[in-house]
């Protein structure tokens, strides 16, 4: 059951109530196109945590596959990946020939890497799906 919709920009978090008691989960949209899934103890848990990420893409983070590529859209082009649910997978960086590099948490070599920031997003998705075993990389949750 919807309980509301959050708006920020070009941004919405369509937030409903779940099955379970206590528990809300948030759609995350950019348009139209569903970006990720959150999830909290109350509305006010899934409120906040979309506050945070549209706070990231207002500093120039990228939002897809439920993935957060911060610095993807200012000069740095370069930064942390984390999930919708605030967990660090990493960094990115692009080098001198602008391919764009993934190295995993408490890793020293480069884990993933793409010709673009936008392709190296999809890498990161994929490589979350198959880690996870998982169908959708888009879920995560408090």
């Amino acid at each position: 059951m919807q309980v509301m919709t959050e708006k920020h920009g070009e941004m919405s978090c369509e937030i409903a109530a779940s099955e379970k008691p206590d528990q809300y989960s948030g759609i995350l949209l950019y348009k139209i196109f569903e970006i990720g899934t959150i999830a909290g103890p109350s509305v006010e848990a899934v409120r906040a945590q979309f506050q945070a990420i549209c706070d990231m893409t207002d500093a120039g983070g990228m939002v897809r596959h439920g993935v957060i590529m911060l610095g993807y859209h200012n000069e740095a082009f370069s930064g942390d990946v984390l999930l919708v649910d605030g967990e660090i997978l990493g960094e990115w960086s692009s080098d001198d020939e602008e391919w764009c590099h993934f190295t995993q948490i408490d890793d020293t070599e480069i884990t993933l890497s793409a010709p673009s920031p936008w392709m190296l997003h999809d890498t990161i998705a994929d490589w979350l799906k198959s880690r996870n075993g998982s169908a959708d990389s888009t879920e995560a949750s408090l």
